[in-house]
């Protein structure tokens, strides 16, 4: 075990300049939303002052009736104002109802997150060990009295844990800076919007963006040792030759054989992460207009066909890299 921790530390030393590059442009572009939801908050209390209340009209929930929203200020007292015969008589229904589409863009906005750390991991994988053959240092790691299944090893599972906890980590980022938006707003928005936030267990969310995560690892499992495959006997540019590669075969077995089953077949890979996400937030029957699910139940999403079969695909294509890895097949 001690091996394998000191080849993850390794593979740490070499990407860390990537993941910190990454966190700090990420920070900076939320530091510039930041610096919009002030300005906005400006407008927005010019107008308060000036009018003595905002009426938000035709407001819809889901897929419920519409309503009206008076906020008034009196001194330092905030006052809402339910209006319109389909307004629920009880706040605390009526914020519950507004926690759930509120839920839905949290997980939509981290959703957005992993699609663009699992763009990033795609240079990862498909560089991992061609880096390594282009400067000739493959033979120099294969020396030492470590398995090549170390080796290995240490790359596939930097490459997850990279992802999952660079998510993670963005996530948490992309929560807090909004909680320190919605102080930015200031009164008497914060104060409405605080009494929704109040009503979405964050440790709940947390925990159900983990299980997904760990679902989709599962499922990128087989992307990401095909890259890696491709890494070991490309002679350049493997990322464009992995990605570019299947889309080339699946244009010209459609044009040849008149058949888009490569294309179905890798559309299908894809869709689903999507899938998984549709069907476990309750929108799957009902579109984005429906009651969408506060928290759902991906651990489902594990243990099934699908995840069984990305395992053997996976199961394979590790055994394929091993054999090629121990060529040595150089880069010139």
């Amino acid at each position: 075990m001690k091996p394998l921790m000191v080849l993850l530390k390794r593979e740490w030393l070499e990407w860390q300049k990537v993941v910190i590059g990454t966190i700090l442009v990420v920070t900076f572009l939320n530091l510039l939303a930041l610096l919009s939801v002030a300005r906005g908050s400006s407008w927005f209390h010019d107008k308060l002052e000036r009018e003595g209340h905002i009426n938000m009209q035709d407001i819809q929930i889901n897929d419920g009736d519409a309503f009206d929203l008076d906020i008034r200020m009196h001194g330092d007292d905030v006052e809402f104002y339910l209006e319109g015969e389909d307004a629920d008589n009880d706040i605390n229904v009526a914020l519950d109802k507004a926690s759930r589409p509120l839920a839905f863009g949290l997980r939509f906005g981290m959703q957005g997150i992993f699609l663009f750390v699992l763009f990033l991991s795609l240079f990862y994988f498909s560089d991992a060990i061609y880096k390594e053959r282009a400067d000739n240092s493959t033979l120099f790691y294969r020396s030492l009295p470590i398995s090549d299944h170390y080796l290995l090893g240490s790359k596939i599972g930097a490459g997850l844990i990279g992802v999952i906890g660079l998510t993670l980590f963005l996530s948490l980022e992309y929560l807090l800076f909004l909680r320190i938006a919605v102080l930015v707003w200031g009164a008497p928005l914060n104060t409405m919007a605080a009494a929704v936030f109040s009503r979405i267990s964050y440790v709940s969310l947390l925990w159900d963006w983990f299980s997904y995560l760990i679902y989709a690892a599962i499922r990128m499992a087989p992307l990401a040792l095909f890259l890696m495959l491709v890494g070991t006997y490309v002679k350049g540019r493997p990322l464009l030759i992995g990605i570019g590669g299947p889309i080339l075969l699946s244009i010209s077995w459609a044009i040849i054989f008149k058949s888009g089953a490569l294309f179905v077949t890798i559309g299908k890979f894809f869709w689903g992460f999507n899938l998984a996400l549709i069907e476990q937030w309750g929108i799957k029957d009902h579109g984005l207009n429906g009651d969408a699910l506060q928290y759902g139940n991906p651990w489902d999403y594990i243990f099934n066909l699908d995840t069984l079969l990305a395992i053997v695909v996976s199961a394979l294509l590790y055994y394929a890299l091993w054999q090629v890895y121990r060529k040595n097949i150089p880069t010139g």
